[in-house]
């Protein structure tokens, strides 16, 4: 098994893992990196529009191997404007 590392951030900081998690290839690596996505969106989306994180994941070597990001923009309902 490979260690692969999910670093994360959002439009204003990067955090970069330095332990990694073992995986049995990159398409594992994938699915954590989407769980933890999942995990970072429910802890860290406190304004909603606006919001960008990510989650990229890097080899043992520092090769970037993967991004995946969620972008939250909130569009008023015409009804309510009014």
């Amino acid at each position: 098994m490979a260690r692969y590392f999910f670093d994360t951030g959002d439009s204003n900081a990067v955090i970069k893992d330095e332990v990694g998690i073992e995986c049995d290839g990159i398409v594992a690596a994938r699915r954590e990196a989407m769980e933890g996505l999942i995990d970072l969106a429910r802890e860290s989306l406190k304004d909603l529009d606006g919001q960008q994180l990510f989650i990229q994941v890097r080899d043992e070597k520092g090769k970037k191997l993967a991004r995946l990001s969620l972008s939250l923009q909130m569009q008023p309902n015409a009804a309510e404007d009014g």
